[in-house]
């Protein structure tokens, strides 16, 4: 199915949290953006700053090799998330970045 969703010419591609997402960077075309995949409910809704955290920091290491990434949720934040853990979601981003950064 990876092929079809690829050949559809989106300037784009986001994925849920059901899938692999590095094992979708592999398969999507290196010059589109591809998005995704903390899961919403899992971690935004249910989850705890630090559980987040550790998602998106484990996330982030294996996708940011690919420069077509883009972190973001899955899908929508659910209703009655937590702010703390969507501020725990940019901060681990930011703390990803200020951690590799290319000099």
């Amino acid at each position: 199915m990876t092929h079809s969703i690829a050949s559809t010419g989106a300037a784009a591609f986001h994925f849920g949290n059901a899938v692999d997402m590095e094992e979708m960077l592999r398969k999507m075309p290196g010059d589109k953006l591809v998005m995704g995949n903390i899961d919403p409910a899992g971690q935004f809704r249910n989850g705890t700053p630090q559980s987040i955290r550790q998602e998106t920091l484990a996330l982030m290491e294996k996708c940011c090799k690919y420069d077509n990434f883009v972190i973001s949720s899955g899908c929508d934040i659910p209703p009655m998330s937590k702010w703390e853990n969507i501020d725990a979601f940019f901060h681990a981003v930011q703390e990803f970045y200020e951690t590799n950064r290319q000099e």
